[in-house]
């Protein structure tokens, strides 16, 4: 048995490519619906996510009939987001400032977050007048 593929990569040309070339027409969702399940019966294989796959059968209904408001609001309602969404960013969000509170609140109390970095102390013993600079390879040469 052999099934045509359907993927993201190629949805939007083989969807509209098969409504044409079928002479469907779509009003409403239940239309797409229906021609999915025409596709699925004609060996068409839908490899995506479900939810994604819905997402796009609803702005495909929109787009063709976009004068129906129910097609409109399907639209819209995926494009709100949700009471969960919601609620999820706001504890994240609290979360997020509560770590950072915590990691500066550290950091006055000893200093930088996992430490000082060791500091190496200077030495304030003046050099004899008679030396002379060194150029750094120990030998003393000019």
């Amino acid at each position: 048995m052999s099934l045509n593929l359907i993927t993201m990569d190629n949805i939007h040309e083989a969807l509209p490519s098969f409504i044409n070339d079928n002479k469907l027409i779509i009003n409403s969702y239940d239309d797409i619906s229906n021609v999915i399940l025409k596709m699925i019966r004609e060996k068409y294989f839908f490899n995506m996510d479900k939810n994604i796959l819905r997402g796009c059968l609803e702005d495909l209904t929109y787009m063709y009939c976009p004068g129906d408001d129910i097609n409109k609001d399907r639209v819209m309602s995926m494009l709100e987001p949700s009471d969960d969404e919601e609620e999820s960013d706001d504890e994240d969000g609290e979360m997020n400032q509560m770590e950072f509170l915590k990691q500066m609140m550290s950091g006055m109390a000893g200093g930088m977050p996992g430490g000082m970095p060791p500091q190496t102390p200077k030495s304030t013993t003046p050099k004899p007048e008679n030396e002379s600079p060194s150029d750094g390879d120990g030998d003393n040469d000019e």
